[in-house]
């Protein structure tokens, strides 16, 4: 080979010269946190109409529905705690690690949040039904009959709109881990 076919070929191999493209997984871990603070928000909002529902009701006054309402406002604290956690580890993945390095980050991180989507969410979520049926026994007893069935129809309605859209986000990113484990 010649100094000009050399030199044809350093040209051509510094044209080639490829950069990996970090927007794809830059664009997915955005929307990744952007679902997380609608999630955040959600429960934020949940938080604080039970917390004025507990003081509007005078709950810390009678032993059964202080129960009741310690138990549907510690789940959702406990959950809007273990999501906060989430997004801090997701804000601490490193974009700019060589692509297997973040491969396993990503591998990691969806590996606990598998593990919370199905040990402790199952728990959390019977637990909050507990504390509303508890508050269920009250309501009979203190609201009107009408009222009572517009309160229990619209808890199992929405928490039926919940469970699919809990079920619809953990299979999402059991595919999402299942795709990272296979590549």
């Amino acid at each position: 080979m010649e100094f000009k076919d050399l030199q044809h070929t350093w040209q051509q191999q510094s044209q080639h010269k490829t950069v990996p493209d970090f927007k794809p997984a830059q664009q997915k871990l955005q929307k990744l946190r952007k679902q997380q603070r609608i999630t955040q928000l959600i429960l934020g909002i949940t938080g604080i109409i039970l917390i004025y529902f507990f003081f509007y009701i005078s709950a810390y006054k009678f032993s059964g529905v202080l129960v009741g309402m310690s138990l549907l406002i510690g789940v959702v604290v406990i959950r809007s705690y273990i999501e906060i956690k989430s997004r801090q580890k997701l804000q601490r993945l490193n974009v700019l690690l060589p692509l297997n390095d973040f491969k396993t980050q990503l591998v990691n991180y969806y590996k606990q949040r598998k593990q919370l989507a199905f040990k402790i969410i199952p728990i959390l979520l019977i637990v909050y039904n507990i504390g509303f049926v508890i508050m269920a026994y009250y309501f009979y007893q203190y609201l009107t009959r009408g009222f009572f069935y517009y309160v229990v129809i619209s808890y199992v309605v929405s928490f039926v709109v919940l469970f699919f859209v809990i079920r619809k986000q953990v299979l999402n990113e059991l595919q999402i881990l299942k795709t990272l484990q296979e590549s």
